[in-house]
């Protein structure tokens, strides 16, 4: 059953984030309930760590995976993208400044995509390639993988979407055959591809998501200009 935030666990749960600063907090949702845990991090300002002992007491009841951040930062950073693939059910990540605390951001396993058009950007939630794997599984019912990531890869030298496109089942196809659900990458002031969208509606429009706006249906011309690979899912050739 999809994790259900009532009123009481997020109360509990900003409780918690705003009395543990500066260090972050952690936690687990277990039968519906808030059960706050002791930070066994090295460094608990940065990190997080829930004792072994304390999850593997709850393993089986474990609903949600929870955390904060302390530092700005209200997304989920690679490692957070990774321990959620790790214990496969759903995290939940709040940020505080130890006074206010932000709505929480719910990841992971069974949790609902919201809708396609219109979602707000958070980065490792629902960004340009959680928009592209959203929309496999809506319309083709395909399970692309995933692949943690830290905000701005491509600034540190990574090359994320050349180096993986093959293994989420795509390859790249000439470009005078490019047809709806097709993958567009796409270099945005980057030597890379860091962004990347899906041909819709006849090869007219794109479906895409920036970061700082709402995902959206643009006209695919402009965009054209910025596209270095079009790829098609191996499943759909």
């Amino acid at each position: 059953m999809p994790l259900t935030l009532t009123m009481p666990l997020r109360a509990a749960i900003a409780e918690h984030a705003a009395a543990a600063f500066p260090e972050e907090a952690c936690g687990l949702i277990v039968d519906g309930a808030y059960l706050p845990c002791a930070n066994a991090a090295g460094n608990p300002v940065v990190d997080f760590r829930i004792p072994d002992a304390v999850y593997d007491a709850h393993r089986d009841r474990v609903q949600a995976v929870v955390h904060s951040h302390t530092n700005g930062n209200p997304a989920p950073t690679r490692a957070d993208m990774a321990g959620q693939l790790a214990t496969d059910v759903p995290w939940v990540l709040v940020e505080t400044d130890g006074t206010s605390v932000s709505e929480p951001i719910v990841w992971g396993a069974d949790t609902p995509p919201p809708a396609l058009i219109g979602r707000p950007f958070v980065h490792g939630v629902t960004d340009c390639y959680a928009l592209i794997r959203d929309h496999f599984a809506t319309a083709h019912g395909l399970a692309l993988p995933e692949f943690p990531r830290d905000d701005a890869w491509w600034t540190s030298g990574e090359d994320l979407y050349v180096e993986n496109f093959g293994r989420a089942g795509f390859v790249e196809v000439p470009r005078e055959t490019m047809r709806d659900s097709d993958v567009l990458l796409m270099a945005v002031r980057a030597r890379v591809p860091n962004h990347a969208g899906i041909v819709v509606r006849g090869g007219a429009l794109v479906l895409h998501h920036l970061q700082n706006r709402l995902s959206r249906r643009e006209p695919l011309g402009p965009w054209l200009r910025t596209v270095t690979h079009i790829l098609r899912h191996k499943d759909l050739v």
